[in-house]
């Protein structure tokens, strides 16, 4: 066994050595020339080759540097000490989809252990499926956290990449993370997907113990189920919060270069059609979509889009023109807008009989429910003195209708 104390002080002590070399190994492995080459540039000048040779010894021996399976003159970063140098520089790398269901499965099993456990009645082993099983919630706790801030990377490298590349190849991480990682997560999470369905598993198991144990007698501490009980409701909730800041980061993106090449399919059959019969061949049905003679004016950004978009996706779209025998809606008088003008009008009219009457003699082409409207907004307006009257039916364009109706009178002077 090594001893921990003295590969903590190593990193610690040649952290400022260490931290490039992280950066060079992600790429590969380094020979031990390089390595030499390496150190040396960055040790102070006064250093010798007998002091680099003894650095490497050490790291070595300490298992930081390990040998490459058959290039015994070829190094890596040991994958722990790989994997901890990326955590302190807070790089992530974005795992596999597939782990996540594999660990899935694992609870599952790890769940089967725990019923079996309890059945024989062995609280030691039931203890120990527990603990297990709560370090493996956790496993996927830090995974779904690491997958996140690696989105957060692969969308902010995709933002700020040369302009000069084209969009196809800036956006080609996006493109890959979104089907390897975003599509089997949705997938996986899903409410009839095989994590929710892996959670309730597991969570039914869990309270099952509770409630037989409560029944039975404790075999173990109800505070260890739950709390595994909440450490699995919290990985569901941070499954779909993952989920949901991938779909935030990556789809606009996505979204973005998926426009990009139905824009660039477009511009492609637009020139081979003016190549083959002239600039009168490409469809002028777009060309509305200018609002300036386009001889100074070429349209902004969105415009030249949908018109491009427009020449590969043209189609005509029918004109509908009215009946002969249809009645024009400008033959009907201005419906009022505002209910000051209804009650104006309703006013001059005083006294009214019958408020129902009087509102089908103003609109008679009225919509029920628009004349219903009328009818609760005057009834009930402070100005007016009302009297009900009889219930009676009304016939509107659309209904018939029973109601009882008022009598309107104006109110007496103070």
């Amino acid at each position: 066994m090594i001893d921990p104390k003295r590969v903590l002080r190593a990193l610690a002590e040649h952290w400022a050595l260490l931290e490039p070399l992280g950066e060079r190994f992600d790429a590969g492995t380094l020979s031990l020339v390089e390595l030499r080459n390496q150190l040396t540039a960055q040790l102070p000048p006064q250093s010798t080759a007998v002091d680099v040779t003894a650095l490497l010894d050490q790291w070595i021996r300490l298992d930081i540097l390990v040998p490459v399976a058959k290039s015994p003159n070829r190094f890596e970063l040991n994958a722990q000490i790989h994997d901890f140098l990326s955590y302190l520089r807070r790089e992530h790398r974005l795992g596999l989809c597939l782990e996540i269901e594999a660990y899935l499965r694992h609870l599952e099993r790890l769940a089967g252990h725990i019923q079996d456990a309890f059945e024989i009645r062995d609280g030691n082993d039931l203890a120990r499926q527990l603990r297990l099983l709560d370090m493996r919630v956790r496993d996927v706790l830090k995974k779904l956290g690491n997958d996140e801030q690696a989105l957060i990377g692969v969308a902010e490298r995709a933002k700020t990449s040369d302009r000069q590349i084209p969009l196809r190849q800036r956006y080609a991480e996006v493109l890959a993370t979104w089907d390897e990682y975003v599509e089997p997560m949705i997938q996986l999470v899903a409410a009839d997907g095989a994590f929710e369905q892996g959670v309730r598993r597991v969570e039914q198991v869990l309270l099952k113990l509770l409630g037989e144990q409560q029944r039975l007698g404790q075999l173990v501490d109800d505070d260890l189920l739950l709390r595994t009980h909440a450490r699995i409701l919290e990985m569901q909730t941070h499954a779909q919060l993952t989920l949901r800041k991938a779909r935030e980061l990556l789809l606009p993106l996505r979204e973005e270069a998926r426009r990009h090449n139905a824009v660039t399919r477009g511009a492609a059959l637009a020139l081979s059609v003016i190549r083959k019969k002239g600039i009168d061949a490409v469809p002028q049905a777009a060309m509305p979509l200018f609002t300036r003679p386009q001889s100074n004016f070429l349209g902004s950004a969105s415009q030249v889009e949908a018109y491009v978009y427009a020449l590969a996706r043209f189609e005509a779209k029918p004109n509908h023109f009215p009946k002969a025998s249809g009645k024009r809606k400008n033959d009907n008088p201005r419906a009022p807008k505002t209910a000051r003008e209804m009650i104006e009008r309703c006013e001059q009219s005083l006294p009214l009989p019958d408020l129902m009457t009087w509102l089908l003699e103003q609109e008679p082409e009225g919509a029920t429910d628009e004349l219903l409207y009328w009818f609760s907004r005057l009834s009930r307006e402070g100005r007016f003195q009302r009297d009900r009257l009889e219930r009676q039916t009304y016939l509107t364009r659309e209904h018939e209708i029973s109601i009882s109706s008022y009598a309107l009178v104006g109110r007496p002077s103070a």
